[in-house]
């Protein structure tokens, strides 16, 4: 409970994307922590998140509609990283990414693997 309310402004940002990013439904689970938002889509992405199929900002998980097989897993594997890192996690995941890049970031690459899905470039 405490990484949650630390992790409290990137949450509201999550829960701000996904309104611009249109609810379509949204539920809240417990193990972890997360709000879980189904939207439109992903109109405002640019770069690398241009085909994201799925994100996590905070305790929210937003789920577009080209959603494939244990997306939803991977993007909860992110909150939990949330929670083993509050406040700093998004600060550790941009330094890895720029460093190493989008798939072999050490983060993406333990979702991937806990949540058994695959990258598709």
């Amino acid at each position: 409970m405490l990484s949650f309310i630390l992790n409290f402004p990137y949450t509201v940002i999550g829960l701000v994307v996904g309104l611009v990013s249109g609810v379509k439904g949204m539920r809240f689970t417990k193990d972890p922590y997360a709000f879980i938002i189904n939207v439109k889509n992903f109109w405002w992405v640019f770069g690398y998140m241009k085909g994201a199929r799925a994100m996590t900002i905070g305790h929210v998980v937003l789920l577009g509609p080209k959603l494939e097989d244990k997306d939803l897993e991977h993007e909860l594997i992110h909150v939990e990283q949330y929670q083993r890192m509050p406040l700093i996690q998004p600060v550790l995941y941009y330094i890895e990414q720029m460093r190493r890049g989008y798939r072999n970031n050490k983060y993406e690459d333990e979702a991937y693997r806990r949540a058994g899905n695959v990258y598709k470039g």
